[in-house]
């Protein structure tokens, strides 16, 4: 029993000897930071305003085809990965391809490659072949509108999925 004893404190001191003998740890501090956001923007049209004028149109003419404008636009994104397109707006009650104007049953549709684009509704799209965006006049054919000057406002995004 008192062996032991004496083999436990022979190996104690062992043991505080080794400590000793061994370097101090060191600790150091880590920092980790970021910025979170929804998503990467991109950049529509160097920044710039898109105006597309109508000039004048025929109220019964409005069909949904005739008056069709390209809407001259580029697309510029400084990151990789999926990107996505969309036209937000108002849509009229009548389409919801087509944001509202200033006159009662006037609308104006967008289209994507020749189809109607949902207002308010991302689409994926590749930035080497963005797709060609036009917008035609379309009216409510329950309640034509009255004559006189129209004007909408739409705003194009595209961002990082």
């Amino acid at each position: 029993m008192r062996y032991v004893k004496c083999l436990k404190g022979q190996q104690a001191m062992l043991l505080a000897c080794l400590y000793m003998a061994l370097p101090s740890a060191q600790a150091t501090d880590v920092t980790f930071k970021g910025t979170l956001v929804e998503s990467i923007p991109c950049e529509i049209n160097s920044g710039g305003t898109i105006t597309i004028d109508f000039d004048t149109l025929i109220i019964r003419g409005i069909d949904g085809d005739k008056y069709r404008r390209p809407v001259p636009y580029s697309v510029a994104c400084t990151g990789t990965g999926s990107v996505r397109l969309s036209v937000q707006g108002t849509p009229t009650s009548f389409d919801n391809t087509a944001v509202v104007t200033n006159k009662s049953g006037l609308g104006i549709r967008v289209e994507q490659n020749g189809s109607p684009l949902r207002i308010n509704q991302y689409i994926a799209i590749n930035l080497l072949r963005p797709p060609t965006l036009t917008v035609v006049p379309v009216a409510n054919p329950a309640a034509l509108p009255d004559a006189g000057d129209f004007t909408s406002r739409a705003t194009i995004i595209a961002d990082y999925q």
